[in-house]
C-alpha cells in the first residue's frame, strides 16, 4: 500500500468526528485529561475520511472533550474499511507490544517526581513504588562469564561473580 504523504494537518470541531463504534480498547479518560490540562495537546488524532471514524485518539478526544476543548488537530485518512481496523488495531497494539527500562523510566519518575510533575505522566506514587520493587526485586546482574584458569572451562553459576544493580533513589 503506497503512503500519501500529502495530507494535512487540519483542526476540526470534535463535534464533527465519531469514535470508532468497533474499538475494543478502554482508555482512562482522566488520566489522558490531566495529562493534557499539565502538557497540553500535542500530536494528532487519527480519523477516516469517509465515514469520519477516529482511528487512532478516540480516548484523547473524549478527554478534549471533557476539559470543553472545542477543536482538534485531525490527520485524515483516506482508506477502506478492513485497513481502516489494521490502523485502529495497530495504533494500539504497536504501543502494547513496548516495553519500558525501568531503570530509565525509574530516574525520569524521580527528577518529575522532585518537580512536582508526576501527575503529569499518568503515573502515581504506587505505580512509581511498584517499578521500584520491581528493580530491588531483580537479581544482581551477571558480570562476564568466568572461566576456570585451569581448563578453561566456564564455571557453574553458583560461582559466578555478580554485580550489584544499580541503586536507585526512591525519591
Amino acid at each position: 500500500m503506497a503512503i500519501d504523504y500529502s495530507q494535512e494537518v487540519k483542526w476540526e470541531f470534535i463535534t464533527s468526528l465519531k469514535p470508532h463504534p468497533e474499538n475494543p480498547r478502554y482508555g482512562d479518560i482522566g488520566a489522558i485529561a490531566e495529562s493534557i490540562k499539565r502538557n497540553g495537546w500535542f500530536g494528532a488524532v487519527v480519523a477516516q475520511t469517509s465515514t469520519r471514524y477516529i482511528l487512532a485518539g478516540n480516548h484523547r478526544v473524549m478527554a478534549a472533550q471533557s476539559l470543553g476543548m472545542s477543536q482538534v488537530p485531525v490527520f485524515w485518512v483516506d482508506c477502506d474499511e478492513i485497513r481502516a481496523k489494521a490502523i485502529l488495531i495497530a495504533e494500539n497494539r504497536t504501543n502494547q507490544l513496548a516495553s519500558w527500562d525501568e531503570d530509565g523510566l525509574a530516574k525520569i519518575l524521580e527528577e518529575l517526581a522532585n518537580a512536582g510533575e508526576l501527575q503529569a505522566t499518568g503515573f502515581d506514587g504506587d505505580d512509581v513504588d511498584s517499578i521500584l520493587s520491581s528493580i530491588d526485586d531483580r537479581p544482581d546482574e551477571p558480570v562476564e562469564p568466568e572461566v576456570c584458569p585451569t581448563c578453561k572451562s566456564l564455571l557453574p553459576e553458583k560461582f559466578q561473580r555478580r554485580k550489584k544493580k544499580k541503586s536507585v533513589n526512591p525519591f
